[in-house]
């Protein structure tokens, strides 16, 4: 994960993750990677939710509050 090619290439294929869900209507499964220094997902994360127009928020607090959301859709959607 030292490599910023690395990074790059793992935040691709949860992107490819993420959409393939979105697509089959369940929430945006990378929400659960997130980054050590925050506990919550990085900003391609809220870019692609903002593209698929899931997210419209500006402030931190929003992200937060889109974050937490999105955790407990994706829990309850796979915990059965």
């Amino acid at each position: 994960m030292s490599l910023a090619d690395d990074r790059n290439r793992i935040a691709e294929i949860l992107d490819e993750i993420s959409l393939l869900e979105h697509e089959q209507g369940r929430p945006l499964l990378s929400v659960v990677v997130v980054q050590i220094e925050t506990g919550r997902p990085g900003k391609g994360f809220y870019k692609l939710a903002t593209n698929l127009r899931l997210f419209s928020g500006k402030s931190d607090i929003d992200e937060m509050e889109f974050f937490i959301a999105t955790v407990k859709s994706a829990y309850a959607t796979w915990k059965v």
